[in-house]
């Protein structure tokens, strides 16, 4: 079966906080200087049928295979990475001495990031983030099964310092992702805007995220309690095809008006949760679309090179980036909702330019 979902509408930021969830926020370092950048309206547009605000990554996971480790210092006992594993064309790798010695190396731009404790508790909304939380709507039933109170997935305007990283300001949020209903599917999430330092697509070379999974308040369905949960709406199959039971986080680069790129990376909770790890991401992997009036056209990562960025949108999501309400006809109200709540902090998300 196919999936129908539903896209967050992202070309008004009104209509995306409404709708999806929209917003930016983040801490820079090092960044170069601005050049012109094109005039931008909003963000990301709805796809074809109602679809996820993130293009789909692969779905099923690649073998795992070596690549040389790096280090981010050559200062002795400073930050270092094992060696790391390429899934589905990007990285992983665990990381050694978190927040010890670092640095923003050359030819970088800091989204976000705090190098070695030199600027703390910064505040998010002065370097252009924002965020959103649907769960404080005031719904009555929407929420019937999260695991926390409303307030504890909203975006916080402050980075903290996070005592498992040398002190380091980490962004900290529990992202929500629905698995059943396309409405607020994207519970909540955050974003920076990064439109005045004019970066293309074509100046990056990789997205890299240092990433921790907290386990206190990380809650992910397993495979056999979605099945059994929609077992009376949909097949097993069709849970397969949309979930694996893993944390996934879905992120849009957007121009602003409809062309975006966009990737759905994996970790596995099971293995990594409360451990500091470093994604890098080539550009090559992310899907590049145009999106207008819930039509996606694909696009190629030539198409938008000359393309200025205007923001970087980061959500929870499901392996395929769909819910399961394409698949329910008639769809009601009385369809259980289940989430997908992963508690993550971000020590640092930059752009690694050409």
């Amino acid at each position: 079966m196919q999936f129908l979902t539903k896209t967050c509408a992202l070309p008004l930021l009104a209509l995306s906080l409404a709708a999806c969830g929209g917003g930016g926020g983040g801490g820079s370092k090092s960044s170069p200087s601005p050049v012109p950048s094109s005039t931008a309206a909003s963000s990301v547009a709805p796809s074809s049928t109602p679809a996820s605000s993130v293009a789909p990554s692969s779905s099923s996971i690649a073998s795992s295979t070596p690549a040389s480790s790096s280090s981010s210092s050559a200062m002795e006992g400073s930050e270092t990475t094992q060696t790391a594993t390429s899934v589905n064309g990007y990285s992983i790798a665990k990381i050694d001495n978190c927040g010890v010695g670092i640095s923003a190396a050359a030819k970088t731009f800091a989204v976000f990031a705090d190098y070695d404790g030199g600027v703390q508790n910064q505040n998010l909304s002065s370097l252009s983030f924002s965020g959103w939380n649907h769960a404080t709507n005031g719904s009555s039933t929407e929420w019937t099964m999260l695991k926390n109170s409303g307030t504890t997935y909203n975006f916080n305007t402050n980075a903290k310092v996070n005592d498992s990283c040398n002190g380091v300001d980490s962004i900290n949020m529990v992202l929500l992702k629905k698995i059943a209903d396309w409405d607020h599917q994207h519970s909540n999430g955050f974003e920076r805007n990064i439109l005045a330092h004019g970066y293309k697509f074509g100046d990056i070379e990789n997205l890299v995220f240092d990433i921790k999974i907290n386990s206190a308040k990380t809650s992910i369905p397993s495979l056999d309690t979605l099945k059994t949960t929609y077992a009376s709406y949909v097949s097993a199959a069709t849970v397969d095809a949309l979930e694996d039971g893993k944390v996934n986080i879905g992120i849009t680069l957007a121009d602003g008006t409809n062309l975006n790129g966009a990737i759905i990376f994996q970790l596995d909770q099971t293995a990594l949760s409360d451990q500091w790890v470093r994604v890098t991401i080539p550009m090559s992997k992310l899907s590049y679309y145009q999106e207008v009036n819930y039509v996606r056209t694909n696009k190629t990562q030539a198409d938008l090179s000359s393309v200025v960025i205007r923001r970087m949108l980061v959500v929870a999501e499901t392996k395929s980036g769909a819910v399961l309400r394409g698949n329910i006809t008639p769809w009601n109200t009385s369809v259980p909702e289940t989430f997908k709540e992963a508690d993550l902090s971000f020590k640092k998300i930059e752009l690694q330019l050409k």
